[in-house]
């Protein structure tokens, strides 16, 4: 049984950065950026040609190179790659759909799972299948700011979650309640992805503007 590392962490900072695992620099990068601006987790796409055997790979050699990060599997879409990832080590798992059996695969391994929703009735099916928090999946394509208001009026303990922000959009998103930010290559804005100083600086800044200054 694993510990519920994620949730409490990511309240605290309220940003995660997500990377895939098949360039070693880039993701070299991230992850040294990520314990540079403190920011305590790290999300491992399961996207592109050999992303599984990557994530795999890369979530032991993080786990024993960078301890203090939480790190997770993203692009999680059903149960089957679930266990497989809780089996090589994942500390959380991130999901662009909501799928139960994904969250009973979590439960069961006691982490944490943030699944993908992008209408009310979505939001409110994850957080009865397990939910943490709820990724609102895809936020760039909506008025997610407007989104996140009006579905927070009638169900304010809702943990809604916009991913691959820019630095210029989380200040509306706050205001309209959102409950923290996924991060990624938007967010370096033209900066060097295997400069770990750049990266960091560019995560320090997303943390000041989510109200969690490093």
């Amino acid at each position: 049984m694993n510990a519920k590392v994620f949730g409490p962490l990511f309240s605290r900072v309220g940003i995660l950065p997500a990377v895939a695992a098949q360039d070693a620099a880039v993701l070299s990068a991230w992850a040294d950026a990520a314990v540079e601006a403190g920011v305590p987790a790290l999300e491992l796409f399961l996207r592109g040609e050999g992303a599984e055997a990557a994530v795999t790979a890369a979530i032991a050699s993080l786990r024993s190179s960078h301890p203090t990060l939480a790190i997770g599997a993203g692009s999680v879409y059903d149960a089957a790659t679930a266990k497989r990832m809780i089996d090589a080590g994942a500390q959380f798992l991130v999901s662009p759909i909501t799928d139960p059996a994904t969250g009973a695969a979590a439960t069961a391994a006691g982490i944490d799972w943030l699944p993908g929703a992008f209408t009310p009735t979505e939001i409110n099916l994850a957080e009865r299948s397990g939910a943490t928090y709820v990724k609102l999946f895809p936020a760039a394509a909506i008025n997610a700011p407007a989104f996140i208001r009006a579905t927070l009026a009638p169900s304010p303990t809702s943990k809604i979650v916009p991913t691959n922000v820019g630095l210029d959009e989380i200040a509306a998103l706050v205001a309209a309640g959102a409950a923290g930010f996924g991060v990624g290559p938007k967010l370096l804005d033209g900066a060097d992805p295997r400069s770990a100083t750049a990266i960091a600086a560019r995560l320090r800044a997303a943390r000041e503007a989510a109200g969690h200054p490093a």
